[in-house]
């Protein structure tokens, strides 16, 4: 899978076997501002000119990328994730491993209002499937985390997005900046086991850690691929 715009001349790729994590560094503040408008955007479901491949086929940017800007703000309980969280949950409620607890619910919950019902001078009604969804909902369901460190928290964090969301590309906007480099290592540690696809993102980098790939966009809009010691220096698009 790859990662690219006509406007910068490398590819960032993701999953090969070198397992090395893609940092792109983006020295000028206005390509930077210009970059991560053009991301939300694009996430956002708008037009755009990034493209995120795999093989021969386009993805569809709105649908398989997940991007987070600040790990100490994490709300595992926003809409997005809920949303996905009762949909999976009521799939599971009807499998057939649950089928039959289901059954047995139902059930009990026709026969606790039809006896509720006659407590009244008037008839009601309820629907005779039980929606898991709106019953998880009605019983205030919630997701819940539990951490002892931030980097805990932000790991935590990813693991739901990958099974609810299940994203192909996890974009961190200056994650540098909020961990120190044996956090980061612990962190890359966990992404390769996993086999996640992620992207750094980082306006300012002064040190390189084992085990990532550098895309360097300086501020003369020079993209320098630094894979070893070593770089390639090829000159962006105006």
């Amino acid at each position: 899978m790859k990662l690219t715009h006509p406007d910068v001349h490398f590819d960032i790729e993701f999953g090969k076997a070198d397992s090395l994590i893609p940092v792109c560094v983006v020295e000028s503040p206005v390509r930077w501002r210009e970059i991560q408008k053009e991301l939300i955007f694009q996430q956002s479901g708008d037009s755009g000119n990034w493209v995120l491949s795999e093989g021969d086929k386009e993805l569809k940017i709105s649908k398989v990328m997940e991007m987070i800007f600040n790990p100490l703000q994490l709300d595992v309980n926003q809409r997005k994730l809920v949303t996905a969280f009762l949909k999976s949950f009521a799939e599971k409620a009807v499998n057939e491993m649950h089928w039959r607890e289901g059954q047995e619910l139902n059930t009990h919950i026709q026969t606790f209002f039809g006896n509720l019902e006659v407590e009244y001078s008037f008839e009601f009604s309820i629907n005779e499937e039980l929606d898991y969804s709106s019953l998880a909902k009605a019983m205030g369901i919630q997701l819940v985390t539990e951490y002892e460190t931030d980097l805990e928290r932000l790991l935590q964090y990813c693991i739901l997005l990958q099974e609810l969301i299940k994203p192909k590309l996890l974009i961190f906007w200056n994650l540098r900046q909020y961990f120190s480099a044996e956090e980061m290592k612990l962190l890359y540690s966990e992404v390769c086991c996993r086999e996640w696809n992620v992207l750094l993102m980082e306006h300012y980098i002064d040190s390189r850690i084992d085990g990532e790939k550098w895309y360097i966009i300086d501020k003369d809009n020079c993209c320098l691929l630094y894979t070893s010691d070593a770089a390639d220096d090829t000159p962006c698009v105006d």
